[in-house]
């Protein structure tokens, strides 16, 4: 507010009436008035516009890097299944079982499709490494994750849906230090209350033995099972996912099924591809050695989403 001792300048003094006195003070008055209400406007403007009163929306913040996977140790699946080698033809669980396609990348294109993938920037699972999207390449009908040293990559599928069936055709390479992962990861980023499958996992640096394992509960409950064969080769991994059960797959045979009602998972969740550099879980993911060769690749040959 301004000084009131300058405001008789404002009003230069003019020969006094009889009387006159008592109109200065009023007048006086009548201007400090005045300019009280022309501060206390100034004022209200400018504390409306500060909260929001027609000012242009703040620009939103960037959402969260995705960072699917826990963090917790594994459970090794105490399940067991076994691949029947004779059992090849039509080898995807869709073509077998007539499910409807509702979306696929072939990855037939030199780029990723960033209208249906997000890249991970962050840090990888545990906090090994890094995420690098340049750790990504598409080519030649397929894309890769190409791992070396700490850093790596990953990338999730947008949107997520509740219930549904995915298909994956992948290899892994073989490499100790680094586990090739496939998997479920709740859109609301509430792990483990919302839930985790993963429907391949392949810690195994020789690429034995594929994982299918379903995670649950606020205490990260885990059930799940184990499938030896030659991962290296290619193979297709698929879910499905229903209200009242989760089935997996490997090439068209169905290796596990829960109708467990409380391990089904509560909220849509959206599909995720990653190669996640070790050590971490107490050896679920050992160090890098000296036979692991500089670079190791996860390879996908197509992702297709389908409807129950």
């Amino acid at each position: 507010m301004p000084d009131t001792q300058q405001l008789p300048a404002l009003f230069p003094p003019e020969p006094e009436p009889p009387r006159r006195g008592r109109g200065r003070i009023l007048l006086l008055f009548v201007a400090v008035a005045v300019v009280s209400a022309l501060v206390s406007v100034l004022v209200t403007v400018v504390v409306i516009g500060q909260v929001g009163g027609g000012q242009a929306p703040a620009t939103p913040t960037a959402a969260p890097d995705p960072t699917p996977r826990n963090t917790a140790d594994p459970i090794r699946p105490g399940g067991h299944s076994t691949l029947d080698p004779n059992d090849r033809s039509d080898t995807e669980a869709a073509v077998r079982g007539n499910w409807p396609l509702i979306a696929n990348d072939e990855f037939d294109g030199t780029t990723l499709n960033e209208s249906v993938w997000n890249t991970y920037t962050g840090k990888t699972t545990g906090g090994v490494g890094r995420h690098n999207p340049d750790n990504i390449s598409v080519g030649g009908g397929t894309m890769a994750i190409t791992s070396h040293g700490t850093s790596s990559a990953g990338m999730a599928w947008q949107p997520g849906q509740q219930y549904g069936r995915w298909e994956v055709r992948a290899r892994a390479q073989q490499g100790n230090g680094y586990s090739a992962v496939i998997l479920l990861w709740p859109d609301a980023e509430d792990f483990p209350e919302g839930g985790e499958i993963d429907f391949m996992e392949i810690p195994d640096g020789q690429r034995t033995e594929a994982h299918f394992v379903l995670h649950y509960g606020e205490d990260n409950s885990q059930v799940g099972t184990t499938t030896a064969g030659d991962f290296t080769q290619w193979h297709n991994y698929a879910v499905e996912w229903a209200p009242d059960h989760v089935a997996g797959f490997i090439d068209g045979q169905e290796i596990f099924r829960s109708t467990d009602s409380i391990a089904i998972p509560p909220r849509p969740m959206h599909l995720a591809i990653q190669q996640d550099p070790g050590p971490f879980g107490n050896g679920w993911v050992p160090p890098r050695d000296e036979t692991t060769p500089d670079q190791v690749k996860l390879e996908v040959d197509w992702v297709r989403i389908y409807g129950l």
